[in-house]
């Protein structure tokens, strides 16, 4: 007789959709949406999600038609701003990247991102059986394991980091170090994208805890927690479709056209200070200063999705890059004709596929990413074998995309070379990286990702 299937349980801050006003239905933009939402659409189960005050990188659409059900957290006011804008991005999310010197302890509520955590969790255990699995994601509900686990005590638990783990000399800087381990070692099983990533978490277990870490895993009150490496990727069959659509064909087509013909470099980015997007621009206006033709020759098609804009460091930030696209344009712009175009918005999946088909090089090159799905996006949408992927070798996508061409998006001049060299690429190489790329992207589908992290959830 078979065994019937756990329900699925997805647990996370952001959710792919949800229905404001009536008939009126919004979906998010961003990574780990790009990615659950498939796994949930293929296996059913529900989706635990935050309704956010504002949210700027949202799309309105037609009512879906969802295979799965919606479960929603209410956070109010100075909750909310304590546990998101707060511990959440102004501490965790700079620290886990790396970028200590802009993290802000001291302003930071951390009771209120504990008392956020205890509502995602008993949502989460009001919407689950007792067999059910709960798969908790990303660091804004790195204490939700351990709670869910005190009131299920036999749960399958998993949770799983779309962002870097630094090592121990920089996690070590938060004052609540210790209760945040404690908190994720309440899951059976811990995933992340990288195997550093993963080193890097168990080697802060060793030091800020008592619990010891074997080959095995790490002991925890009795049980063993595991870790595991596991890329996302995105949908495939779903991507491979928009890759084909002759619809989309001719959208991309009319935007070839409308830049006049240029060769096209594409930038797709959330407003974040981890996206390297001014830097990228000095790349760009590099490549311009230097060579006078190549403001007739190349366009950069800049898509930038609004995100946290009520947070002072990302209107700083999007100040800097409207002030930066501006100069170029003004220094730059022939009549007709201006080099940088700028979309500040989210765009539909139709119209970024149409986008990347269009585009001659995409530049993905963040400061530090945990993976990054653009990337991918950009191979799946490749089915002529044809455009470049110019990649910072910071991103986690870069430890399995060989055939990008790597650069380390700190050094301007160096990014403005690979630049020109992705630009002024022959043919046949062209063709060799890419489909070199798109083998790899074909690999990591999504439901290979959710397939193996589940499976290693029910095994325990």
């Amino acid at each position: 007789m078979a065994t019937k299937r756990r329900k699925l349980v997805v647990v996370s801050n952001r959710g792919a959709y949800r229905r404001e006003g009536g008939k009126r239905w919004v979906r998010s933009a961003g990574g780990l949406v790009t990615a659950l939402h498939p796994v949930l659409q293929k296996r059913g189960g529900v989706w635990v999600s935050s309704r956010p005050a504002r949210d700027f990188g949202s799309v309105t659409i037609p009512a879906p038609k969802l295979a799965y059900e919606l479960a929603h957290v209410s956070l109010k006011g100075s909750e909310r701003s304590g546990f998101y804008e707060g511990v959440s991005n102004a501490v965790l999310w700079p620290l886990l990247h790396g970028f200590e010197p802009t993290i802000q302890v001291g302003d930071a509520s951390w009771s209120s991102y504990v008392s956020a955590n205890q509502e995602f969790a008993d949502t989460a255990l009001a919407a689950s059986g007792s067999s059910d699995l709960i798969w908790i994601q990303d660091y804004h509900l790195m204490l939700v394991p351990g709670l869910v686990r005190t009131k299920r005590a036999k749960a399958r638990i998993g949770w799983f980091c779309h962002i870097p783990w630094p090592p121990p000399d920089t996690f070590g800087i938060l004052p609540w170090r210790e209760e945040l381990l404690e908190g994720l070692l309440g899951a059976d099983v811990l995933g992340f994208h990288l195997p550093e990533y993963a080193n890097h978490f168990r080697q802060c277990v060793e030091r800020f805890t008592v619990h010891p870490v074997t080959p095995d895993g790490i002991e925890y009150r009795g049980r063993t927690v595991r870790t595991v490496a596991e890329p996302v990727g995105i949908p495939v069959q779903e991507s491979q479709a928009l890759a084909t659509d002759p619809e989309i064909g001719e959208q991309a087509a009319q935007i070839r056209q409308l830049m006049g013909n240029r060769q096209i470099i594409l930038g797709v980015d959330r407003l974040d200070y981890t996206k390297g997007i001014p830097e990228r621009l000095a790349a760009f206006e590099g490549l311009l200063r230097k060579d006078r033709g190549a403001r007739t020759r190349y366009a950069l098609v800049q898509v930038m999705v609004p995100s946290r804009t009520d947070v002072k460091a990302y209107a700083d930030l999007k100040r800097e890059i409207d002030r930066m696209v501006g100069d170029i344009n003004g220094r730059y712009a022939e009549t007709g004709r201006v080099p940088v175009h700028y979309l500040y918005r989210n765009l539909s999946r139709r119209a970024l596929f149409a986008h990347y088909r269009a585009a001659d090089v995409a530049l993905v090159t963040p400061l530090r990413d945990g993976m990054n799905l653009v990337a991918h996006e950009y191979a799946a949408a490749r089915a002529d074998e044809n455009g470049v992927l110019v990649l910072s070798e910071f991103a986690g996508a870069s430890k399995h995309l060989k055939g990008a061409v790597l650069v380390n998006p700190y050094d301007v001049e160096s990014t403005t070379g690979a630049m020109h060299r992705a630009l002024t690429m022959k043919p046949n190489e062209r063709q060799k990286r890419m489909r070199a790329l798109r083998s790899e992207v074909m690999r990591l589908d999504v439901h290979r990702w959710a397939d193996s992290y589940i499976a290693a959830l029910e095994d325990t």
